[in-house]
């Protein structure tokens, strides 16, 4: 495991990010946007329909799109976070259906328990809030995207550029939060070309979402603005 792996892990053991419920309703509202695919359509009638979050935190796009799948594998660096995944996943009453694994699908090489075809084939792959964090988002979308079935769909979320002013003032305010962060940001060409570069390439769209994400620590607050992209394996 990478140093820059293991900051991640430690911060976010100990920081709680902001946003949940926003990151909640957005996804559910652009359910049918997302994939036509769900448990109650009939795309995905008489199918077993299968999810991974990867670097799922607390899970609030699992517990968003719960009531629509009929599997989900949430995967995450932070076995804190997985706790709290599975935690929320019984509280919630989806306990049957959402799992939690503490893993890296993004190490060298990929462990062999992360290998078995119960961590492949998935209908939807969604990344909310960490691809800024990971050292080569490339990589990341082209290991991830080979878990998706032919036609599956990859959904991320994650911050929109902004000024160098704006992203001081983060880095300012969230110091050690900010020492996690290798990418400020993806634009719309910027996403588009990584999906299209890991596989990815049709179906891609990008919107920008109105209300900002607000990050809170010790009477700090910071508001950013987001995205949500989507697209299919080709």
């Amino acid at each position: 495991m990478s140093d820059f792996t293991e900051l991640n892990r430690q911060y976010f053991r100990e920081e709680f990010r902001q946003g949940q419920e926003l990151i909640f309703n957005e996804v559910q509202g652009r359910r049918s946007w997302i994939s036509d695919i769900w448990s109650d359509t009939q795309s995905g009638k008489g199918r077993k329909v299968r999810m991974l979050e990867y670097a799922c935190g607390p899970g609030a796009v699992s517990a968003a799109l719960a009531p629509f799948v009929d599997h989900i594998v949430g995967m995450d660096v932070s076995e804190e976070m997985i706790k709290q995944f599975n935690v929320n996943a019984q509280e919630t009453g989806f306990a049957d259906k959402m799992h939690g694994y503490h893993g890296d699908l993004l190490a060298e090489p990929v462990p062999d328990n992360l290998s078995g075809p119960e961590f492949f084939d998935f209908d939807l792959v969604a990344v909310s809030m960490a691809l800024h964090h990971f050292d080569k988002p490339d990589l990341a979308l082209k290991r991830l995207g080979e878990r998706l079935k032919k036609d599956g769909m990859f959904l991320i979320i994650d911050l929109v550029p902004e000024g160098e002013h704006s992203s001081n003032g983060l880095h300012n305010a969230f110091p050690q939060a900010s020492a996690t962060v290798r990418t400020h940001g993806f634009t719309l060409e910027n996403m588009q070309k990584l999906f299209k570069d890991a596989g990815m390439g049709q179906k891609f769209d990008y919107q920008v979402i109105q209300e900002p994400i607000v990050f809170k620590k010790e009477g700090k607050e910071f508001k950013k603005t987001i995205f949500i992209a989507r697209a299919q394996r080709n």
